[in-house]
């Protein structure tokens, strides 16, 4: 393919392209402008109530997807600020096709808001407790005497099958938010592009996935769109001139998202007594380099000598470990830098397919402690039992909601009941699918009908999805 350049990386171009009967762009620029349409939009201000890793907790200590996605932009942006101030000092690119760092920053700024806005409730089981939910039904369920993966083509099973929160961010931003008109969010193409963490579909994934496990792209680990997106899709890509590969910025967002919730995470967990200093002395002395103990050891030794001043409660223990978790990610930013600059022309020549952080220095000890969060924080009866709760919510709803959208919009008679279960339904959600079915014969539409039961469901908060549960079940 042709190598990237940064003027189309952060391509302005809006999907359609509108002329604007006024010139904004002495007030703000383009991005700033999607910054704008984010941080308005209903779809970010339910990420306050969506699980970060302790689904529904009562403490406001920790994190939500909220607090998650602006952690995740201020890591973006330093690694942005550093990796063009390097581009520009390195001369990688000539001075005309350097990149513009305030344009490449407001990007990642934007991109970090909206990368997990397409996450169902109870974070990532939910996304498992959908997909589970087609792979059990798509063949036993039926409509009109038929089985629904019937009225399915191949790309489209496997949509579902597959179903998961980067593609149902992208459409989120396409089609479910109305900003002013019925283009979504009506966002640039380079914002876009940068949440379109895996430039695969569905047979793609399905492909990759019946390789040997060492042939397999990182790039094609998830699918990042859907067939109902695929046109937008592909408009995205042409714009940014990254086809057949992901946008550079993309990497910069998956290394931000990676630092912010590794030691975001361990920052809770200790807050909730799951470790202790000590099993992470233990941890950073097997793992990590002398120079990093002796930071650790410090942080407590000083830590120690301010107890006496301080007052009744302090923990030098806790302040010791969130100072060198803060250091620790700190110093790994700047390694993500040299990773992206050490393989830059790779990346802008759209052959690089690996994560930065596993190419960094700092790749070890970002990998034990991602095995030591999983054993101490993800794994405890606490966290499996809400997760094991969010499943039995989320089945129940596409149980009965699924049910309704089955027969919604065709010629077969719907109950009382499955019109009640409609009536519940999004107006705007339900507006977006009459809009994308609106030329399409009726077996076709079954498709759609089914992505639109699983974006009312994406979109509902924990403490939403749980409550209506509740009230159905007349808890």
């Amino acid at each position: 393919m042709e190598r990237l350049y940064w003027d189309k990386i952060t391509s302005e171009k809006r999907i359609p392209e509108i002329k604007k009967e006024q010139d904004y762009r002495g007030y703000r620029s383009e991005m700033e402008s999607d910054y704008l349409r984010i941080i308005r939009s209903a779809s970010f201000r339910r990420l306050q109530d969506k699980t970060q890793v302790f689904p529904l907790d009562h403490s406001d200590f920790v994190r939500t997807r909220l607090t998650h996605s602006l952690e995740v932009a201020s890591i973006a942006k330093l690694i942005a600020k550093q990796v063009c101030e390097k581009i520009t000092d390195l001369a990688l690119e000539d001075e005309a096709k350097q990149p513009d760092a305030l344009t490449v920053i407001e990007t990642l700024n934007c991109a970090s808001l909206l990368h997990d806005i397409g996450n169902p409730p109870f974070g990532h089981f939910g996304e498992s407790a959908i997909r589970n939910w087609f792979v059990k039904n798509l063949d036993e369920l039926c409509f009109q005497g038929k089985p629904l993966s019937a009225y399915l083509n191949e790309a489209q099973k496997y949509d579902l099958y597959y179903y998961e929160g980067n593609a149902q961010a992208l459409r989120i931003v396409l089609k479910l938010h109305r900003h002013v008109s019925s283009y979504g969010m009506h966002l640039t193409s380079a914002v876009m592009d940068t949440i379109i963490k895996y430039p695969c579909n569905a047979l793609d994934k399905f492909t990759e996935d019946h390789k040997p496990k060492a042939e397999r792209s990182l790039l094609k680990k998830k699918i990042g769109y859907f067939q109902s997106e695929i046109k937008e899709y592909h408009q995205i890509k042409e714009n940014t001139g990254c086809k057949d590969c992901r946008n550079p910025l993309a990497f910069i967002l998956e290394a931000a998202d990676d630092l912010a919730y590794t030691f975001a995470d361990l920052e809770d967990g200790y807050k909730k007594g799951l470790y202790s200093y000590e099993q992470l002395h233990d941890l950073v002395a097997k793992e990590d380099s002398e120079r990093s103990l002796q930071l650790l050891e410090k942080g407590l030794f000083d830590a120690m000598r301010l107890k006496e001043q301080k007052e009744k409660g302090f923990d030098p223990y806790q302040q010791a470990v969130f100072e060198w978790l803060s250091r620790k990610q700190l110093y790994c930013i700047s390694c993500v830098r040299n990773a992206f600059i050490d393989h830059y022309e790779e990346i802008m020549n759209g052959t690089f397919a690996q994560e930065l952080l596993t190419c960094s220095s700092e790749a070890a000890l970002i990998k034990a402690l991602k095995k030591f969060a999983y054993e101490k924080i993800y794994m405890i009866a606490p966290i499996l039992k809400l997760e094991l709760m969010g499943n039995e919510i989320l089945t129940f709803l596409m149980d009965r909601f699924m049910e309704a959208l089955i027969v919604y919009d065709s010629d077969t008679e719907m109950s009382e009941i499955q019109e009640k279960y409609i009536d519940l339904l999004s107006r705007n959600y339900l507006d977006a699918y009459h809009r994308s079915t609106k030329n399409k014969k009726a077996e076709e539409k079954l498709y759609e009908r089914l992505l639109l039961g699983c974006d009312f469901i994406v979109g509902m908060t924990d403490s939403y999805a749980k409550r209506l549960y509740q009230e159905l079940k007349g808890i």
